[in-house]
């Protein structure tokens, strides 16, 4: 088959794949190798088993999927091969000064509707489906009048606490404002910018075949879709990097209450670069949702692991082949590759040069990273004909770049200095992405460095995660770090490390973390964020007592047909404490037998430590050493003061009392 029907098919399948449903990504996660491929007799994760092989076949039916399908929407560096997402709890703050009538607003509402039609968002969106970060909550989420009438959320150079829909302990303020330190708006722009931040070094190079067809290197450009050969450099005019045809404001006098309003009516795009915008912590803006890469990395991701496991699983070649043309359209493909960076992340907008590039937080929509790995390391163990040196060597190439704009940019430097789960995710991305191109050693480090380090505060005796829990929805980012923290520890179990047992510096483990969440109330936020990591606790801790079986059978009656059964059993963990009992065992023929091959193992000794600990002074993290406070979220700051009280729970504290 030539080169041009080749193109041809993958460009059809993505103008295709671009009006697909997004499905419900798993969380992040990691399943051992050896372990997949083991597990092809019937054992009590068979529903499981199946439910994969199901969702790897229907997850395959709408891929490939590529972040080139911007329609207008380009990043401020006009080339569609740069991944752009809008940070998703930022809103505009126009507050016009005019109370006339515009696109933006109906008779009388001050011009602050933000919404396209000038009616709001109807906010009728599954958040099961939610590609960002978490999903977040719409609920009140889309009266933009009572947004631009909240004093405390105006953009001012100097703090303030928040008040309304967020968490009364946290603080907001322009995190880059105009006073902002110009050096390092330099870097990041210079980051953006260099040509060497977001070269292809694959485009162009030739690709052996090894038996199989050669990767597309001028594929056609229906549906609109740039062609290859040319500038990488959207053609779209652009302000400011978007499309928006601003008009130019009214001359009218400026004051310090409100926006000069338009003359003329403004083009929705236009508020992205016309209004400041400010943070709701927790609160989705649904405009968000209008950019197609971050739903493309979490479906690809997804079912790239899917099929992968599948193929590992039975063998059958339809699974390989759907992850190796998966791979080739996201990263490898000239025309559709993403550039090996995430410059524009989460890009807050606004006016002027400092909102023309993305933000940390960003970094955190590239976390499927670590199921692409897996999955390539199932397809190589598996001895995969679909997984060829050509593929091999081309996302070497593109994994490597990705592991030096991690370490090297300002926005990964940046995320490297924070403390909650922002961090966390940024060690699965870095440590897979080192294993990936080999750098075992590199890996090895850079899990240890987080557990000897930030991971240190991010528990407290009680299990109670102060980072998390001080957000406006503490149940979901505490569950959240906790799918973070796993992986983490799951990593360094394929590396053959014992991160299961480690420490905080109030004596906490992992699995303390669980414990405490599982008694919290979760109240109106999603119980199900849990399922998944009491599984995976019970696997790597052991469950002597039945408490987690119990758990999941009151709450989840289906779990045994859940994913995660499946990847979540001890034999999967060989380093973990259970893991080290049940090696070289099958998996059990019930539910039960969970807790009878582990019998007495880490809930002891974790107990022990705590009553050590019980009595130690609480210090503020190590994060506060060397500044008054730290960034939670752009723009969302919290003191050591406002953790405190989180640090003091008692361990023998029901934390549904607290």
């Amino acid at each position: 088959m030539d080169q041009a029907h080749i193109s041809r098919g993958i460009f059809c399948a993505l103008v295709l794949s671009t009006t697909a449903r997004l499905v419900a990504a798993d969380p992040n996660d990691w399943v051992n190798v050896n372990y997949v491929l083991q597990q092809s007799s019937t054992s009590n994760t068979g529903a499981a088993k199946q439910n994969i092989i199901g969702k790897a076949s229907g997850t395959a039916k709408s891929g490939p999927w590529s972040i080139v399908n911007k329609d207008s929407v380009v990043p401020p560096s006009g080339d569609v091969h740069d991944y752009l997402s809008w940070a998703p709890y930022h809103w505009p703050d126009c507050n016009w000064c005019s109370k006339g009538t515009n696109h933006l607003s109906g008779p009388g509402r001050g011009g602050n509707d933000t919404s396209p039609n000038g009616d709001g968002d109807t906010g009728n969106w599954d958040d099961s489906n939610e590609p960002y970060e978490d999903g977040g909550d719409d609920s009140g989420a889309y009266d933009l009048d009572a947004l631009n009438n909240i004093a405390v959320l105006r953009r001012d150079p100097s703090f303030s606490v928040l008040h309304g829909p967020a968490h009364r302990r946290m603080m907001r303020r322009k995190s880059r404002s105009l006073h902002q330190s110009s050096a390092a708006a330099q870097v990041r722009r210079q980051d953006s910018e260099s040509p060497t931040a977001t070269i292809n070094d694959f485009n162009g190079l030739p690709l052996p075949t090894d038996g199989a067809p050669a990767l597309p290197t001028s594929p056609l450009s229906p549906g609109g879709l740039p062609p290859t050969g040319t500038s990488s450099k959207s053609t779209i005019k652009t302000i400011n990097g978007t499309p928006a045809p601003a008009q130019a404001p009214a001359k009218t006098k400026q004051n310090n209450n409100c926006t000069p309003s338009p003359t003329k009516s403004l083009a929705p795009s236009a508020t992205w670069t016309t209004c400041p915008y400010v943070v709701r912590d927790g609160m989705v803006n649904p405009d968000v949702r209008k950019l197609p890469d971050s739903p493309a990395a979490v479906n690809m991701s997804q079912s790239v692991l899917y099929n992968a496991v599948a193929y590992g699983l039975q063998k059958t070649r339809v699974y390989s082949q759907s992850v190796g043309q998966f791979i080739d359209a996201f990263f490898l493909t000239p025309a559709t590759a993403m550039n090996p960076n995430m410059n524009y992340g989460q890009q807050v907008r606004g006016p002027g040069k400092d909102h023309q590039v993305g933000t940390y937080t960003g970094i955190l929509d590239l976390r499927g990273i670590v199921k692409v790995v897996n999955a390539i390391q199932i397809m190589k163990a598996a001895a995969s004909p679909d997984w060829t040196t050509a593929r091999d060597k081309a996302l070497m190439t593109w994994m490597k770049t990705y592991v030096s704009w991690l370490e090297n940019s300002s926005l990964g430097k940046e995320v490297a200095t924070k403390a909650n789960n922002h961090f966390t995710f940024y060690v699965n991305q870095l440590a897979a992405a080192k294993m990936h191109i080999g750098d075992t050693q590199g890996a090895q480090t850079v899990l240890k460095n987080y557990f000897t380090n930030q991971f240190l505060d991010q528990i407290a005796a009680s299990g109670e995660q102060p980072f998390e829990a001080v957000r406006t929805r503490p149940f979901h980012y505490r569950c959240f770090n906790l799918e973070a923290m796993i992986t983490n520890a799951k990593l360094g179990d394929q590396l053959g490390m014992n991160f299961w047992t480690a420490t905080s510096k109030y004596g906490a483990t992992i699995q303390t973390a669980l414990d405490f969440v599982m008694n919290v109330d979760p109240k109106d936020e999603d119980i199900s964020d849990i399922f998944p990591h009491v599984a995976a606790i019970a696997a790597a801790y052991g469950d002597p007592k039945g408490k987690y079986v119990a758990f999941l059978q009151q709450k989840d009656s289906g779990y045994m047909s859940e994913t995660f059964w499946f990847y979540d059993q001890s034999s999967a963990l060989p380093n973990s404490p259970a893991g080290g009992r049940s090696k070289h065992r099958r998996d059990a023929d019930a539910p039960q037998a969970l807790a009878a091959e582990t019998v007495e193992l880490a809930e002891g000794t974790a107990a022990h430590a705590l009553d050590e600990v019980n009595s130690e002074k609480f210090e503020c993290p190590s994060v506060f050493r060397y500044a008054e406070e730290t960034e939670l979220e752009d723009g969302v700051f919290v003191r050591c003061d406002a953790l405190a009280p989180f640090y003091m729970i008692s361990p023998a504290l029901n934390p549904g009392t607290v």
